[in-house]
C-alpha cells in the first residue's frame, strides 16, 4: 500500500508539473496566456479606454493596447492604416473605411472559422450578417448601423403653419412638403432640404422602397439596376427638385445676411437628410437658437418603409500573432453582447442621452437596456423599430464600388458638371453606369475567387 501511495504521489506531482509547463507556455485550454494586443478605430477614445479596461478585466491574461498614433477618420484613417502595414505595426483588431481597400492590400485577415462557430453572430440582423463575405469567407465584422433620415425642424414647421408628417410618411408627401417649405420661406431665405453630402440620394432610397428584393443603389445582391424606370425615375426627381430651387442652394447674397455659419443649424433649411452621427445637432440647435427638431424615420414608397442604415466595420490584422484573441476583443469593441452592456454602463456613467449608433445584433436585453437612449430624441424609436427591415449600405464592403464613384468624378468623364449643365440626361447615362458598375464588381470580386 504504501508503494502505490508513493506512485500515486508521484503521477500528482507530475501532472501539477505539466499542468505549470502548460502556463508556463502560455497555454491552458486552448487559450493563449498573457498576451498584447493593440485595438485602433476613430471613434470616441474615452469610451474605447473604458470598454478595453472592461474587456481586460473580463480577460485577466491579455493586455490591451489603444493605439491612438494611427490618426484621422474615414479614409484618412484607412490610408495611415497602410503606412502602419508597410512599418509591420498594424493594430491587431482596427476600424477599416473600406473593407476591399484593408483585403486588396493584404492586411486583414480572414475570421470565417471564429464567427461561424460564435453562437452570438445568430443574433446579428441577416441582411448585415450577409454583407464583408467574399466566396464564403468572411473578412470583416459589422459593428454599428447608422441610421440615414429626414432631420425635421419642428419649429419652422410650426412658424409656417405647415402640418408635420406622420412618420410612416412616402417620398411623395417628403416632396409635396418640401415645395409647400420652399414656397412659404423663400422671403425668408427659407429653404426645404439640406441635401446629403452635398446632393439628393432619391436615386438610391427610392427603388428600395417601392420594391422590397431591391438593395441600396439597386443592388440585387449580384448586379446593378440602373437601366429601370425606378432609377431613372428617382433620379429625374431629384433633378427637378433641385432645378425647382427647393434644395438649399443659398446664394451669396443670403449668406451675407445669414452669417458664418451652416444654414440648417441656423434655421434656413426645415428638413435635412443626414445620419444619426449628427444627433448632436438636436440639442445643438436648441441651447443656441431655441429649434426644436426631430428626427424622423426616412420616408417609404409603395412596398412600405424601408430605413436605409450605414454600416461600420472592424477588423482583424494579418499581421496579429493572436488571431482567436483578437477576434475576441473585435466582437467585445463591436457586435458583442458583453461589449454592449460595458458601453450602456459607460454612458449611462457620462449621463450621455442618446444613441447615435446602434447594435447589428437583435439581443432583446441590450434593446430593452437601450430604451431610455432610444426615447430622447423624437423619431428614433420609430427608426429603431424598422431595423428589421432595413436596407444597408454597400459603400464600405463592396469591392468595386469605390472605384466605380472615383471613375464618375474623373475629369475625363467629368459627369457631374455635364449633368448639372442638362448635357446628358439619367436616360442616357444609366445605361454606361449600369455596364461600367457591374463590370467593375465583377472584376474585383473575380480576385477573391482566385
Amino acid at each position: 500500500m504504501k508503494k502505490l501511495y508513493i506512485i500515486a504521489s508521484l503521477v500528482l506531482i507530475i501532472a501539477s508539473l505539466a499542468a505549470c509547463g502548460d502556463k508556463n507556455n502560455n497555454q491552458e485550454n486552448g487559450v493563449v496566456r498573457n498576451i498584447t494586443l493593440s485595438y485602433a478605430d476613430w471613434g470616441n477614445q474615452e469610451i474605447n479606454q473604458a470598454l478595453i479596461e472592461a474587456f481586460m478585466d473580463e480577460y485577466p491574461n491579455i493586455t490591451v493596447e489603444l493605439r491612438q498614433d494611427i490618426t484621422g477618420a474615414g479614409g484618412e484613417f484607412t490610408a495611415n492604416l497602410i503606412n502602419a502595414q508597410a512599418a509591420n505595426v498594424l493594430p491587431d483588431v482596427f476600424a477599416i473605411d473600406n473593407v476591399p481597400t484593408g483585403l486588396s492590400n493584404g492586411m486583414i485577415m480572414d475570421i470565417t472559422e471564429y464567427w461561424d462557430k460564435d453562437e452570438d453572430t445568430q443574433y446579428v440582423y441577416p441582411n448585415i450578417a450577409e454583407t464583408a463575405v467574399y466566396n464564403n469567407q468572411r473578412y470583416a465584422i459589422p459593428s454599428f448601423q447608422f441610421i440615414k433620415g429626414i432631420y425635421i425642424n419642428l419649429t419652422v414647421f410650426d412658424y409656417y403653419n405647415i402640418p408635420i408628417p406622420e412618420k410612416d410618411w412616402t417620398y411623395n408627401e417628403f416632396v409635396q412638403t418640401a415645395i409647400q417649405i420652399r414656397q412659404a420661406g423663400q422671403n425668408d431665405f427659407v429653404y426645404a432640404i439640406d441635401p446629403w453630402f452635398g446632393d439628393l440620394d432619391f436615386e438610391a432610397i427610392w427603388p428600395t422602397q417601392d420594391f422590397e428584393s431591391v438593395g441600396y443603389q439597386t443592388f440585387d445582391g449580384e448586379r446593378f439596376n440602373f437601366n429601370t424606370p425606378m432609377w431613372i425615375d428617382a433620379y429625374n426627381a431629384k433633378l427637378d427638385l433641385w432645378a425647382q430651387g427647393v434644395v438649399a442652394q443659398h446664394t451669396e447674397a443670403e449668406m451675407a445676411v445669414i452669417g458664418d455659419v451652416w444654414p440648417w443649424l441656423a434655421g434656413y433649411t426645415a428638413m435635412s437628410i443626414d445620419g444619426s452621427w449628427n444627433l448632436w445637432m438636436v440639442d445643438s440647435m436648441y441651447e443656441e437658437y431655441g429649434f426644436e427638431v426631430g428626427f424622423w424615420p426616412y420616408p417609404g414608397g409603395a412596398a412600405g418603409q424601408f430605413p436605409p442604415t450605414i454600416l461600420d466595420y472592424a477588423v482583424v490584422s494579418s499581421q496579429t500573432d493572436h488571431p482567436e484573441e483578437a477576434y475576441l476583443l473585435a466582437k467585445w469593441m463591436t457586435f458583442g453582447r458583453q461589449g454592449w452592456e460595458v458601453r450602456l454602463d459607460i454612458m449611462e456613467e457620462q449621463n450621455v442621452l442618446y444613441l447615435d449608433r446602434f447594435p447589428v445584433a437583435d439581443y432583446p436585453e441590450i434593446w430593452e437596456r437601450a430604451e431610455g437612449f432610444v426615447d430622447y430624441i423624437e423619431g428614433v424609436r420609430e427608426n429603431v423599430e424598422l431595423f428589421e427591415y432595413s436596407k444597408p449600405d454597400v459603400d464600405k464592403w463592396l469591392p468595386g464600388y469605390k472605384a466605380f464613384w472615383e471613375w464618375v468624378e474623373s475629369d475625363d468623364n467629368n459627369y457631374w458638371s455635364r449633368i448639372a449643365e442638362g448635357l446628358i440626361t439619367p436616360e442616357a447615362f444609366a445605361v454606361e453606369w449600369e455596364n461600367k458598375l457591374n463590370a467593375l464588381i465583377a472584376e474585383a470580386l473575380s480576385e477573391y475567387l482566385e
